[in-house]
């Protein structure tokens, strides 16, 4: 065999070969260099961010320890409360507040150094001095604060100077600037002044070597370190953030421009490179096949001959590759006709489709279609009757974990193997599909002109189900629908038998369900009107009470399923519950911190997810979903009792569900009970139980005026004053507000 064909391709495609193999090795190393690139600019930005964390946690670190000496410390009490000037101690005090500010000062290597003000008699304490504001250097910005009356201050940059006639070494400074007391203020000022030669130091420590640099600047663009004036090394910027705590502007680069810059222009240079190599390879890819394009022509018209003459069968191989070829060819179009005649003639795949166009009912069957499709299957035609019947594998999900997929296949042809042995005892023909992996379809076509079909398809299905559960390692439920009379109606008995199994969630699994059997139960199947309270309204109580950890959310869920189980509901009724159920939680958790909503999420929510999914039988999958819900409730007690005040805000809730029939009592009244500030009792409440303290109150006393509605004849009045209000017009505002209806169209109406 002459390889004159297989030489010619070998040359004219081996030089493209070998400039292609190099272009892609330069454009390998150079796609190495902008990843290089790409890591350097992403290291950067990840050391410039650092840098933030460092500083802003040093900055919060000197502030919370400001914050906690202003709280605790009785020497700066003192000094913003001093005693009278003949009193003893006055020098000891001074020393003791001196003492205490360079405690303060060593505190951080960032403090450059800190002094208190003070309103009253505008004296300066400082480490080293304690004298008038006038005569004190910093007195600009003292006055400058002073005037801007805010609670906390972090100053932009300035120079700091102790005395007046300071002249000589001057120190660079941002100051925190907090006003004593904290939540009040009105009695003085407590200046922290922060070094940024401390700053510039540690920069200096982190970056270390002259290939990077970090630019700082304030909010008024005034470069808080040397950094930001002109560097001897020019640098370029590879990223920039910004704090949120300071609000300071971070630049971040390497200090090597023209090694980064020619890398930069690499990066272009290859692109570029290899857009032209592409359009070049595919112009000499073009003309080279165009040239070599005649023996191809040649084979095709050879191949077109073929298909004119299909009889004849193909002659010996040729002398060369193209002979092999052209037999290689000739087989693989003969074993295409083939498969495409096997595709054809799919009987099993045009079966299942026509079966479930008569179950559907997508389109009209006549009988001439009826007679010509089952003679194709090899299927008798005639018939008197037709009925359907559904055998659903009970516990599904369940199996598919505890078998193979091979031995599960072969326990499901045993169900459809068993269906056909008993239909054998009767007049009928059956035929059976899996509509689905847990559900076969039997559509049953009776023999004779009998009465009573509807009661022996009943009958068969029961010795299945007795047999499948005494014999096979699964359970069944069976739907079945009313015999029929016409082709056209088939789709009315497989919709009877599937809304029969809609209902064995209620009903309960390994049973035959008839479609008029239950017509008692199921005639109020789906309608929660015949609920003795709104199930919506019990939702949003449950989920309020789950969100505030109370007790009695297990009691309403319960109380919740036992008046919907008076009703038969479909699978698909309670699946919607339980949705209802978990996103009337979420919501009422987005009130809570952000750490017990991303653990929901996280967590719980999928975990019921796969419970409402997965569920057979209403009973078990309410016991999972509790499961589950009880689970996050105890989690959601961790995070709660994790907090240092936990146990002051219940106890804080326990006396509101006491003493909330008092009218006095109110935030001021629980502050003076507790000790605690108003604000910050309210806010603490908020954080642990989702809502503000007087909603907590006003919902508490609305709900018991809800159930004495409900269970007396008390008049308005009489209710108002029960609950805590004085007057019966407030009481109907906030019960309007909250219900959204007054409490006489409540009593009509309590649902």
């Amino acid at each position: 065999m002459k390889k004159s064909w297989f030489y010619r391709l070998l040359f004219s495609y081996f030089p493209i070969f070998f400039v292609f193999s190099s272009v892609l090795i330069l454009l390998a190393y150079l796609m190495l260099s902008e990843m290089s690139r790409r890591e350097t600019i992403h290291a950067n930005g990840t050391f410039v961010q650092h840098v933030i964390q460092l500083i802003d946690h040093k900055l919060r670190e000197i502030d919370g320890m400001l914050i906690e000496e202003m709280e605790t410390d009785e020497r700066i009490r003192q000094y913003f409360h001093p005693r009278p000037t003949n009193e003893d101690g006055s020098h000891y005090t001074v020393y003791e507040i001196s003492k205490k500010i360079n405690q303060m000062v060593s505190f951080n290597t960032f403090i450059d150094s800190v002094y208190l003000y003070r309103y009253s008699d505008d004296m300066v304490m400082s480490a080293n001095t304690l004298i008038k504001l006038d005569q004190f250097g910093d007195r600009a910005f003292i006055e400058e604060s002073s005037e801007s009356i805010q609670l906390f201050e972090l100053s932009d940059k300035r120079t700091y100077r102790e005395f007046r006639h300071q002249e000589l070494f001057p120190s660079s400074v941002v100051s925190l600037v907090r006003e004593y007391p904290m939540l009040e203020g009105g009695q003085g000022l407590v200046v922290v002044n922060i070094s940024l030669a401390a700053v510039e130091r540690l920069l200096t420590e982190l970056s270390g070597g002259n290939i990077s640099f970090v630019d700082i600047k304030d909010r008024q663009g005034n470069a808080i370190t040397a950094g930001g004036q002109e560097s001897e090394l020019p640098g370029t910027v590879l990223s920039e953030f910004t704090s949120d705590y300071t609000g300071w502007s971070y630049k971040g680069g390497v200090r090597d421009i023209q090694l980064f810059r020619f890398a930069s222009l690499l990066s272009y240079i290859w692109v570029a490179g290899g857009i032209l190599t592409a359009i070049a390879g595919g112009i000499w890819l073009t003309y080279v096949t165009r040239r070599n394009y005649r023996p191809i022509e040649a084979l095709m018209s050879r191949m077109n001959m073929y298909m004119n003459q299909r009889n004849n069968e193909p002659g010996p191989g040729g002398s060369d590759e193209f002979g092999f070829i052209e037999q290689a060819l000739d087989k693989l179009v003969k074993e295409s006709d083939t498969y495409q005649k096997m595709q054809q003639e799919d009987a099993l795949f045009r079966r299942r489709h026509f079966f479930m166009d008569l179950l559907e009912g997508s389109r009209p069957i006549t009988a001439e279609e009826w007679e010509s499709e089952l003679e194709r299957f090899g299927m008798a035609r005639d018939f008197h009757q037709l009925g359907v019947v559904v055998y659903e594998i009970d516990q599904y999900t369940q199996l598919t974990g505890q078998f193979s997929y091979r031995d599960f296949n072969l326990l499901k042809f045993v169900l459809g193997s068993v269906i056909q042995e008993v239909a054998e005892a009767y007049p009928v023909h059956i035929w059976t599909e899996w509509t689905e992996q847990h559900r076969l379809v039997a559509l049953y076509r009776t023999l004779d002109d009998d009465g009573g079909w509807d009661d022996r398809l009943t009958e068969q299905a029961e010795q299945i189900r007795a047999w499948v559960e005494n014999n096979v390692a699964y359970t069944v439920t069976v739907g079945v629908g009313e015999v029929q009379e016409q082709l056209g109606d088939i789709s009315i008995s497989y919709a009877q038998a599937l809304h029969a199994l809609a209902y064995k969630s209620s009903l309960g699994l390994n049973r035959v369900l008839r479609h008029d059997e239950h017509n008692g139960e199921l005639a109020g199947s789906g309608k929660t009107g015949g609920v003795s309270s709104d199930p919506l309204r019990v939702i949003r109580e449950l989920a309020a009470a789950f969100r505030t950890g109370e007790s009695n959310w297990e009691i309403m869920y319960a109380s919740l399923f036992e008046e919907l189980g008076h009703n038969r509901l479909t699978r698909e009724e309670y699946a919607q519950l339980f949705n209802m159920i978990a996103q009337q939680i979420q919501r009422e958790l987005a009130a809570l911190p952000e750490k017990a909503l991303e653990l929901w999420q996280a967590d719980a929510l999928p975990k019921l997810s796969r419970v409402r999914d997965t569920f057979d039988l209403a009973g078990d999958a309410q016991a999972e979903y509790k499961a589950v819900l009880a689970e996050f409730q105890n989690r959601l007690e961790e995070i709660r009792s994790s907090n240092s005040h936990h146990a002051l805000i219940v106890q804080v809730k326990n006396y509101i569900g006491k003493e909330f029939a008092n009218p006095d009592i109110s935030l001021n009244h629980l502050c003076d009970e507790f000790g605690l500030n108003g604000k910050y009792l309210s806010r603490l409440f908020k954080e642990t139980f989702g809502e503000k303290l007087v909603d907590h109150l006003v919902r508490v006393r609305i709900e018991e005026s809800q159930r004495l509605l409900r269970t007396t004849g008390l008049s308005l009045q009489e209710i108002a004053n029960t609950v805590g209000y004085v007057h019966d017009i407030s009481f109907i505002r906030a019960f309007k507000k909250l219900v959204g209806t007054t409490p006489g169209e409540y009593r009509k109406h309590p649902s």
